[in-house]
């Protein structure tokens, strides 16, 4: 990385406060590797691969990767009361095609310290008010691998075993940045010197969103990356802090929490659509819905009269022939639109108490294990959960387990409430007091703590962990529980 600044501060007519910088960066990624394995190494102390009875085809790989940008910032404030924030940047990446390497991003931003202001300094209980806007736009490359935006040529094995050459990956030239705009607008404040609150409000979009484009199976691939939709979100962020006991008979209690609502919708899909199925996901793309909007056949339940499962199609009539044609959206999402997190500390004489919860509220997950664990055709081959106790058996069974006669579906059924709330972080701490590590001689300070983890979740969702990021569980390794004990010394 390299990277060069050249910065110049000054103050003129006593008040009046400039910074000003100009910068170059450059990151340069350079990767070779190199794999070969081999199988059949009958005893652990023959360390060579030309002791093993099989080999493997070698592997090899390189790539390089560049990013270059050009900036430069522009700081003004008016006795420390008015500020505004100027941004230029000029960025180019190696990752995009030929034809739309580079971009331009740029923001302004201004700061009001209201309570500088003459009318307000005089106000006791208001310690603090600043009101804040801005607007910028900013790139985005997350998710490309080098060399996706080119025509490549892959070699190897491909015929049969046999050696050969064949075209591995379509060219996009036009493939480039993905751009969010946003627009914030906020309030920062402190009342009676004991609570702080801030508020701000956010409208972002989103455009050029990076994502695989599904192309004709005559072209001889299935997809590949392209600028394929446009989206907003929009939303506030709210965090409070209470100081509720400062220094009362040597307590100490503060509550702290925080909260986001966020909406967000499509605005532009590629090549003029208006829908496209994500396939094997469940969800799909449409202008004027959320992103992550699931889509799938309706269930209707198991019919207590022959145990088949039925289904809804697209003009609400029951049925029992399960269609894909059916699926609708189903108003519940992949992505939360609450979440948030709220925590409390308490200190007395050394002793220290804190929690912190986080929170996530209107999230939906696929529970892809019970696909597996609840599905009366794979009960001879597989464990199965308790439910399966009560599949249908005869008629008048009220039951949501079908006959085996009537195959299990990808379909709503699936579809849990993954919201929770969950104790992320707990620690309980105690610091000796000073006039007994001065007794010692060496030791400064002594504490003793204990850190818990994920020691509690409150949640309707089925499957082993409802943070994860996903729309379909299957298989992921949950979030574990932690025990910490320790002793910190100072000497």
């Amino acid at each position: 990385t390299y990277t060069n600044t050249a910065e110049y501060k000054f103050t003129a007519w006593n008040n009046h406060n400039f910074s000003a910088l100009i910068g170059q960066e450059s990151i340069i990624t350079k990767n070779q590797s190199f794999t070969s394995e081999v199988e059949g190494l009958t005893d652990p102390r023959l360390m060579l691969l030309s002791a093993a009875s099989n080999a493997t085809m070698p592997s090899h790989s390189k790539y390089d990767k560049i990013f270059n940008s050009y900036f430069a910032t522009f700081s003004y404030n008016y006795d420390e009361k008015y500020y505004l924030d100027l941004t230029y940047r000029r960025d180019g990446s190696s990752l995009f095609g030929l034809n739309s390497q580079w971009g331009n991003f740029w923001s302004a931003g201004a700061m009001w310290d209201l309570k500088k202001e003459n009318f307000l300094s005089d106000i006791s209980w208001l310690n603090q008010l600043q009101l804040k806007a801005s607007y910028g736009s900013v790139g985005n490359s997350s998710g490309l691998d080098p060399y996706m935006s080119f025509g490549l040529i892959g070699t190897g094995p491909l015929y049969g075993g046999q050696s050969g050459t064949a075209v591995a990956n379509p060219a996009n030239p036009d493939l480039t940045w993905e751009v969010v705009k946003s627009t914030n607008v906020g309030l920062s404040t402190r009342l009676f010197d004991r609570v702080s609150l801030d508020i701000e409000f956010y409208n972002r979009m989103t455009e050029n969103m990076l994502m695989e484009i599904p192309y004709s199976f005559t072209t001889g691939f299935a997809s590949g990356w392209g600028n394929v939709a446009n989206m907003r979100n929009r939303g506030v962020d709210i965090t409070a802090n209470v100081d509720v006991l400062r220094d009362v008979n040597g307590f100490d209690w503060t509550i702290s929490a925080n909260v986001n609502y966020n909406k967000n919708e499509i605005t532009q899909l590629f090549n003029g659509l208006d829908e496209y199925v994500l396939a094997n996901t469940g969800l799909k793309l449409e202008v004027g819905k959320p992103y992550g909007e699931y889509y799938y056949t309706r269930w209707a339940g198991v019919d207590p009269r022959d145990g088949y499962n039925t289904w809804y199609d697209k003009n609400e009539n029951l049925t029992k022939t399960y269609s894909a044609d059916d699926a609708v959206f189903l108003g519940k999402q992949r992505y939360a639109p609450w979440s948030g997190g709220f925590g409390t500390r308490l200190a007395w004489k050394g002793i220290t108490v804190s929690a912190d919860f986080s929170f996530m509220l209107g999230q939906y997950m696929v529970n892809n294990e019970r696909w597996f664990t609840e599905n009366p055709q794979m009960a001879n081959s597989r464990n199965q959960t308790t439910e399966m106790l009560t599949m249908w058996q005869k008629p008048g069974d009220i039951t949501n387990i079908s006959t085996p006669d009537s195959p299990m579906q990808f379909d709503s059924h699936l579809l849990e409430n993954a919201s929770f709330m969950r104790l992320k972080n707990l620690t309980v701490s105690y610091t000796m007091p000073q006039r007994i590590m001065k007794k010692t001689g060496f030791i400064e300070d002594a504490k003793i703590f204990f850190v818990g983890r994920n020691l509690l979740t409150v949640t309707k969702y089925k499957g082993f962990d409802p943070e994860i990021n996903s729309n379909m569980q299957l298989g992921n390794y949950p979030n574990t529980k932690q025990f910490s004990f320790g002793l910190e010394l100072t000497f």
